[in-house]
């Protein structure tokens, strides 16, 4: 496996090339400095897996730059790094079909991570803006941010979360499941912390837009 890792400050460089060979021993991480760089790597090697470009390195010059690296390159896996975020400018990439973007604030394995979800055909965003570009987003942007949602949650999770949009109580969904009051109460509340809400009637809502629900799972 090729990746091409664009970055113009080497110790992050080092770290994210360390943390990638220890998670995949056969890659091959070919690191450059600036986008100039990284345009002659994908010149020279035709089979780069993956290519994770620093927003703010020299050269790169934003949305322009990736649509000449997607026109070039229909084919390529392009991941964003950045150390700021805003929402138009996930907007603005997600749509320009990147297919990650990830805060270099990030822990180096929570980054490996989600490139990981790349390398295996998905696509990555942080889930605090998942949930802003989820209710602002285009049909094509809600629906990454929605997938990115549920990847957040467990399948335990999702199951609870269920569970609770059909009105049972945290006594009656444990005893449903065979588990203590107190461990439905620790899920609920990672649940709301995931989906930033306060409350059960706000997860449920949010889910029902995100289509982590549907109506069949809602009380009568």
């Amino acid at each position: 496996m090729n990746i091409l890792l664009a970055d113009d400050h080497p110790l992050f460089t080092d770290a994210i090339e360390r943390q990638l060979v220890a998670a995949y021993p056969d890659v091959s991480i070919h690191a450059v400095a600036d986008l100039s760089a990284a345009n002659k790597i994908l010149t020279q090697i035709k089979d780069i897996d993956l290519a994770v470009l620093d927003w703010d390195m020299p050269g790169m010059e934003g949305a322009p730059s990736i649509k000449t690296l997607r026109a070039a390159y229909p084919d390529l896996k392009i991941v964003i790094l950045s150390g700021r975020i805003d929402d138009a400018t996930v907007h603005n990439v997600l749509a320009l079909g990147v297919k990650g973007f990830i805060p270099k604030s990030s822990p180096g394995n929570a980054i490996v991570s989600a490139l990981s979800v790349i390398l295996n055909g998905g696509t990555y965003l942080p889930v605090e803006t998942a949930l802003s570009q989820g209710r602002n987003g285009d049909t094509h942007v809600r629906n990454v941010a929605n997938q990115t949602v549920t990847k957040a949650l467990t399948d335990r999770e999702i199951e609870i979360l269920k569970l609770l949009a059909g009105g049972g109580s945290n006594k009656e969904i444990a005893r449903e499941l065979g588990v203590q009051e107190i461990t439905i109460k620790m899920h609920a509340s990672r649940i709301f912390a995931k989906l930033h809400v306060r409350n059960r009637v706000q997860a449920v809502s949010y889910a029902l837009k995100a289509g982590l629900l549907n109506e069949e799972h809602l009380a009568p």
